[in-house]
């Protein structure tokens, strides 16, 4: 049974794709896309050949060897690009995902990006905005006590600067509880750092005004 974050990246993956889970542990999510009928076939990748090895265990058990690829790789460095049309990278922080993205040695142009970052969810929104990615859709899942942002993106072309409610909050809908929960513990923690540099006597900083911008959002879907 998969846990509530690698369920809702599962949910995000194309129907009948050829996917590469990056940093795939003990394989779960591959051999779940398989047998679920999501996708055709998929390449699980690790930097460690321990993981891999786990990962080769879980497959042969449900004997889907012909169907998932074991790879040895520092992210996608490794991974061969032919026929894939979705990239899964899950339970590893926002600053490693980037450079993950960024040493990807194939354009990603063409392929649907399902991320889920542990921490710094907004370094990675940033860095997709800057690089000619869209936020396509975006929820919240509770696993254990904490939330963790699901995303999936697409390459456009159109080079942005994200407003910083879209950093803290990418683009989840707000109606939905565990994104609003989210949003909420977003605004908290902004504020707990504003207030904090103002007992200081610092300078307010520009990333301040974050604060001001999640609440407005906030605030629009409580009206």
């Amino acid at each position: 049974m998969l846990n509530p974050r690698l369920q809702a990246c599962a949910a995000y993956v194309g129907q009948g794709s050829t996917v590469c889970d990056v940093g795939t542990d003990h394989a779960q999510l591959a051999v779940h896309l398989i047998e679920a009928g999501i996708s055709e076939q998929v390449i699980a990748s690790d930097i460690g050949e321990g993981p891999l090895a786990a990962a080769r265990r879980t497959i042969e058990k449900h004997g889907l060897s012909a169907k998932i690829r074991t790879i040895l790789s520092d992210g996608l460095v490794h991974v061969p690009p032919e026929g894939l049309t979705d990239i899964v990278i899950a339970g590893m922080g926002g600053e490693t995902m980037v450079h993950i993205l960024e040493t990807c040695p194939f354009p990603l142009t063409q392929l649907r990006l399902i991320l889920q970052p542990m921490t710094k969810a907004d370094v990675l929104r940033q860095w997709l905005c800057r690089n000619g990615f869209a936020i396509v859709e975006e929820t919240c899942v509770r696993d254990d006590r904490f939330l963790y942002a699901v995303m999936r993106a697409e390459y456009t072309g159109e080079c942005t600067e994200p407003d910083f409610a879209l950093m803290r909050i990418g683009k989840m809908d707000l109606r939905k509880p565990e994104c609003m929960a989210y949003a909420q513990r977003q605004y908290e923690m902004l504020c707990k750092s504003r207030d904090g540099r103002i007992a200081a006597g610092q300078t307010p900083a520009p990333f301040d005004r974050a604060a001001e911008e999640v609440k407005r959002r906030l605030e629009e879907i409580q009206r």
